[in-house]
């Protein structure tokens, strides 16, 4: 046994690389039959055969280690893997999110003669933005609104929602744990968490695990699909209600654009809308609303968010709260994160009361502007959340999770605090001045907005970022603080205040460092707002000196 062993032995050493595998093959052929290896090459049937068994032992080692490596949340590359594994840990996917707004209907100017008295709106009216173009729906708390028009319905109040409402209707089959799977033919974004289903016309409520379902109650859980769509499950009778068989099941849901239908604009009465459906008169004509109605938006459309990236789902999945809670900081910062319209999120208990959670928001305004040099003209106002933006993410947070009844929630706005960059550096002669200058103050303006820092800003940061600008040598900067420069001209002996003995950035609790002019320091110089030539500003650029490369 043995010897036959030994004459059938192909590999004579273990190896995980496919040509050292084949090498050994041909070299054990060659000897055994006394053939040149000329004989094995690929013009042969003998090595057509070998380079198919070669390429069949490549698919097999990717296969295995695709397989290994798919398994693991950290390394996997496929959506669908990401997905799966998020879902083993108890987290599921965030999908798109509707922008939301607000607008007011008033009647049209000029228009005497109504076909009616009242007009009645329903629910999920289709509207459409003349500024995107994209659709957009009124979202009532009732199935329908009137509107009169006998002047006492002017100001008239109603939030909408961006997209579009979409139907699907599936057969039940009375078996337990029944579930469906629901993805839009457009291939568009559901949103995730406008879901109604109805089982022979009843709405049934929407519970996050099937352990929250009481016995026989009527209720179903969605879950975002591993490939697309939406994936919507029922109980089993002892945890929710058994649709019966045969069943009528409607599954009614919003398509989305996500972020795209934000709107951010400091003037809301330039966003424009006009009605897509009709009305209704109170004897059920159809009535076209543009004629007779007038839209105003009081709040621009927003918080509408993309679905949840691989990256995102890979950071987030081991941190999720498998009771679907709200519970401490973490989870907070992980809805937040979900949204990605902050630029600083810091999530901390308030020193006054623990049981108030304070979340410090700033909204990322980076969207607003093409051109980075347009941060120092910016509005204070922009990284600062307005009330109706803030209503609206407390209703997203309610949305998300369970909140514990004894926490409460405090969003803080930024106290802006201003500061003033000069710099002085040396430069290359082989770079233009206005170049070096441009890419200076597009990196100072990404660096201040993109810094999650909330202790200090050192000033050795800034110098890094300058010096990495192409044709700079040779960097000085110096920090000019406005709480201090005010401090100083009431009491040049005070101590500085914003800024340490290193000319760092100090920043205090609740406080958002902006570079901005628009003061005087103590020796009398005056900071103007934005950038402008021949004049001081939020960031002074002094060239000291242009050397050759050949000088340094």
């Amino acid at each position: 046994m043995a010897s036959a062993t030994d004459n059938f032995k192909v590999l004579n050493r273990l190896s995980t690389y496919i040509q050292d595998i084949l090498g050994q093959t041909i070299t054990t052929l060659t000897t055994r039959f006394g053939q040149s290896r000329n004989i094995f090459t690929t013009a042969s049937p003998f090595g057509q055969l070998l380079l198919v068994t070669e390429n069949l032992t490549q698919l097999i080692f990717y296969y295995i280690e695709d397989s290994i490596t798919e398994l693991n949340v950290n390394e996997a590359t496929r959506l669908t893997s990401i997905y799966s594994l998020a879902s083993l840990a108890g987290h599921n996917p965030s999908r798109s999110v509707s922008a939301t707004g607000e607008i007011s209907l008033s009647i049209l100017s000029g228009e005497t003669e109504f076909p009616s008295d009242l007009a009645i709106i329903p629910n999920l009216t289709k509207i459409r933005c003349l500024n995107n173009g994209l659709p957009y729906v009124i979202d009532l708390p009732q199935d329908e609104v009137k509107f009169n028009f006998n002047g006492s319905s002017n100001g008239l109040r109603l939030a909408l929602r961006q997209g579009t409402v979409e139907k699907q209707t599936v057969t039940g089959t009375g078996l337990p744990m029944t579930s469906f799977s629901i993805g839009s033919p457009q291939n568009f974004h559901i949103d995730n968490f406008y879901i109604n289903v109805f089982v022979n016309g009843e709405k049934w409520k929407k519970y996050e695990s099937i352990l929250d379902m009481p016995r026989n109650e009527a209720g179903f859980i969605a879950r975002t699909g591993i490939t697309s769509g939406l994936d919507i499950y029922f109980g089993n009778y002892n945890y929710g209600k058994i649709p019966p068989n045969g069943s009528e099941i409607i599954v009614e849901y919003i398509i989305n654009d996500g972020v795209l239908g934000n709107i951010r604009t400091e003037d809301p009465s330039s966003v424009k809308f006009e009605f897509v459906d009709t009305g209704l008169t109170i004897l059920g004509d159809e009535i076209d609303l543009n004629e007779y109605v007038e839209i105003t938006t009081t709040n621009p459309p927003f918080f509408g968010v993309n679905p949840e990236d691989s990256k995102l789902t890979k950071l987030i999945a081991p941190r999720q709260s498998k009771s679907f809670a709200l519970v401490n900081v973490d989870h907070y910062e992980t809805v937040l994160k979900r949204l990605k319209l902050f630029s600083i999120i810091q999530v901390y208990l308030n020193e006054l009361d623990n049981r108030i959670l304070n979340l410090f928001l700033v909204p990322d305004i980076r969207k607003t502007f093409t051109n980075p040099q347009d941060y120092y003209s910016a509005s204070i106002d922009k990284f600062i959340m307005s009330d109706f933006q803030k209503n609206s993410l407390l209703q997203y947070i309610e949305k998300c999770g369970s909140k514990l009844i004894s926490t409460d929630i405090q969003i803080v706005d930024p106290i802006a605090s201003e500061y003033v960059v000069n710099v002085s550096i040396i430069v290359y002669d082989d770079v233009t001045t206005d170049i070096i200058k441009r890419d200076i103050l597009n990196n100072i303006a990404n660096f201040f907005i993109q810094t999650t820092r909330r202790n200090r800003i050192p000033k050795s940061d800034l110098i890094k970022i300058v010096e990495e600008v192409n044709g700079v040598d040779s960097v000085a900067i110096t920090i000019v603080c406005k709480k201090n420069e005010v401090s100083k001209i009431a009491d040049p002996t005070a101590a500085d205040i914003g800024v340490d003995e290193f000319n760092d950035i100090i920043i205090s609790e609740k406080e958002l460092p902006l570079v901005r002019g628009g003061f005087t320091d103590r020796y009398g110089n005056i900071y103007s707002t934005g950038i402008t030539e021949g004049a001081l500003g939020p960031v002074n650029i002094q060239i000291k000196d242009i050397i050759g490369r050949k000088e340094a």
